[in-house]
């Protein structure tokens, strides 16, 4: 029993994260090394991230090498399919076509096609003068793309602000957000 005990203190005392309390103080937000999405849908992220951390004890400075800390931001996004968008069928007009008794309604065309898209944000903020990890934690959503929510400004402003409602605390594990 006290091994495991032991054992189990041993290892959150090895953690980087989990050792390190982050204290309120400046902090730059910057894009991952290699950014694996268009510099556009990054620079939307690492704003949203710097929106979300204004509203903490955490001051962002745009100059990474005046911070107490660096939040690195990291953006992915894949395409996993398609879903049909388009208004609720019962209030949309149609174009009905009769044969005797039988009628039928033809779809007007409103429905469109959309990529189904996985947008997943991490965020790593460590200590400026190390590179020591602080803390972690990613989220990550499935939005329709061409739709209002499926807006990269809204999809960054959604993860950032789930994700950011964390920080400083430890994250149980990834994020998913609806």
């Amino acid at each position: 029993m006290y091994v495991l005990i032991f054992a189990a203190a041993a290892a959150l005392v090895q953690s980087p994260v989990a050792a390190s309390v982050v204290k309120p103080g400046t902090i730059s937000i910057v894009a991952a090394d290699r950014p694996t999405t268009s510099p556009a849908i990054t620079k939307t992220f690492t704003d949203a991230v710097q929106r979300t951390l204004l509203r903490t004890a955490f001051l962002p400075l745009p100059d990474a090498d005046h911070s107490l800390y660096v939040a690195k931001v990291e953006v992915s996004q894949t395409q996993r399919g398609v879903v049909r968008s388009g208004t609720d069928r019962s209030d949309r007009p149609g174009m009905a076509a009769g044969l005797g008794g039988l009628s039928l309604t033809l779809p007007s065309g409103k429905d469109q096609l959309h990529g189904l898209i996985v947008t997943r944000l991490e965020v790593t903020v460590s200590l400026r003068r190390d590179n020591h990890v602080v803390w972690t934690g990613q989220a990550t959503t499935v939005r329709a793309s061409g739709t209002r929510t499926g807006e990269p400004s809204a999809v960054a402003a959604v993860l950032s602000d789930a994700l950011l409602r964390w920080f400083p605390r430890q994250l149980p594990g990834p994020l998913s957000v609806p």
